[in-house]
């Protein structure tokens, strides 16, 4: 919100920008999961950070956060909501991170 007021831009005059970053950074997890990703033989011991790691999509993370971000600047002028609004975000994004530090079994 910060950009947008700075700049006196609308979020859909930044969109190109926000989408062109998430396509290098999408390009970049993609290349190091194809790293950290085991061979077929250890992928049953590696079941658990498998499924944990497919569940986690960057670009569905960055879309979400594009949303949350319209959302808020639509509440711009009802600080009450939109301070709501930034606290069930908070928990949620909580709530998925405490998921993606799931220890593994043995480890």
């Amino acid at each position: 919100m910060d950009t947008c007021r700075a700049r006196r831009a609308e979020p859909e005059d930044l969109e190109g920008d926000f989408d062109r970053v998430g396509a290098l950074l999408t390009g970049l997890e993609e290349r190091i999961r194809e790293d950290l990703m085991p061979g077929p033989d250890l992928l049953d011991v590696a079941d658990p950070l498998t499924h944990l790691v497919g569940s986690w999509s960057l670009d569905k993370a960055r879309g979400a956060a594009w949303a949350a971000f319209r959302a808020l600047w639509g509440l711009r002028g009802l600080p009450e909501l939109a301070e709501e609004f930034v606290e069930r975000v908070d928990e949620s994004v909580g709530l998925v991170g405490r998921f993606l530090l799931t220890p593994l079994p043995g480890g």
